[in-house]
C-alpha cells in the first residue's frame, strides 16, 4: 500500500467495501457515514427516546496526529458514549459499561470529543497509524479482527442488560424499533456460525 492512497476518498471507499459485510454481521448494519478534515467513517448509532444519541460504533480513518503528506493518520474502530443531556447519572452507567469491558480492546487512550450537535463524551478507539501497514489487505484483517473482538467484547454483557439500562436502546435509524439486545443476540450468533465454517 502506499501512504498517500489514504488521501483519495475512492480508496478509502473501497476499505469500507471490503469490511461491509463483517462490520454488519458482527456488530450491525451501518446508521450513517460523514467526512471531515478529521475523519472519514461508517457508524452504527444507538439511541434511546428520552435521551438521543447515546454511543455508538465507527469504523473508518481518522486524524490523531499530524503526518506529512496523509489526510488521516490512523485507521480502526472507536466507541463513543456521550455524557452530556438528559438524565446525566443514567449517562454515567453507559460510559462505565463501556470503559469497564474496553479495557482490553482499546489500543491507545481514551480521549473526549464534542460534536458538531453539541454533544460530548468519550472516546474508546482501538486505531493503527495507517503507516504501520504495508497493503489493503492487512488494514482490512486488521479491521475485521477488531469488529470481531468489539463483539465478543461487549455483546454478550449487553445481552445480560445488567441493570436494565439497555431495554430502551434502539439502532439510530427508522423505524427505531430495533433493539440493542436483538441485535447484539443476532450477531453473537452471526458470531457462532462463522466460527463452525
Amino acid at each position: 500500500m502506499k501512504p498517500y492512497d489514504v488521501n483519495e476518498k475512492q480508496w478509502r471507499l473501497e476499505v469500507f467495501r471490503a469490511v461491509k459485510k463483517q462490520f454488519n454481521t458482527y456488530l450491525g448494519r451501518y446508521t450513517h457515514q460523514k467526512m471531515s478534515d478529521d475523519w472519514h467513517f461508517r457508524g452504527l448509532a444507538f439511541v434511546r427516546d428520552d435521551l438521543g444519541y447515546v454511543f455508538g460504533f465507527n469504523l473508518g480513518f481518522f486524524l490523531k496526529e499530524d503526518i506529512e503528506g496523509l489526510a488521516y493518520s490512523h485507521v480502526g474502530l472507536n466507541v463513543l458514549v456521550r455524557t452530556n443531556g438528559n438524565e446525566p447519572h443514567l449517562r454515567m452507567k453507559y460510559k462505565e459499561f463501556f470503559e469497564n469491558h474496553l479495557k482490553k480492546w482499546i489500543s491507545m487512550p481514551k480521549s473526549s470529543y464534542t460534536s458538531f450537535r453539541g454533544g460530548v463524551g468519550i472516546e474508546l478507539p482501538r486505531m493503527k497509524r495507517i503507516t504501520d501497514f504495508e497493503t489493503f489487505d492487512e488494514i482490512t484483517e486488521y479491521l475485521t479482527d477488531s469488529i470481531i473482538r468489539l463483539n465478543k467484547s461487549v455483546y454478550p454483557h449487553i445481552i445480560k442488560n445488567p441493570s436494565k439500562i439497555f431495554s430502551l436502546i434502539v439502532r439510530g435509524a427508522p423505524l427505531w424499533d430495533e433493539s440493542i439486545t436483538e441485535i447484539a443476540e443476532h450477531s453473537l450468533q452471526n458470531a457462532l456460525n462463522q466460527e463452525k465454517k
